[in-house]
């Protein structure tokens, strides 16, 4: 799966305690899986991410929490969906 700004889903659930997530990275999935994984551990076990940085990841940036939006844009300008 490819979330339409092709930047998989990295952090909590939002509405949920306790409920991670760590996924849509597309066919990159395989080589960013130690990242993605050690990111991820990293926040469940002590609260945060010291070696990833998460807030582009966002599960909530396409909730009314979020930023919203839908498809990709290069400055601003809508340039289509993600394949």
């Amino acid at each position: 799966p490819c979330p339409p700004d092709a930047k998989p889903y990295m952090g909590r659930v939002p509405g949920y305690s306790g409920a991670y997530i760590n996924g849509g990275h597309n066919c990159w999935g395989i080589a960013w899986a130690p990242a993605s994984g050690k990111a991820i551990a990293e926040l469940v076990l002590e609260g945060e991410s010291r070696s990833v940085d998460l807030r582009p990841f966002n599960p909530a940036r396409y909730t009314s929490q979020g930023r919203g939006g839908r498809g990709r844009k290069k400055k601003g300008l809508s340039v289509g969906e993600q394949w």
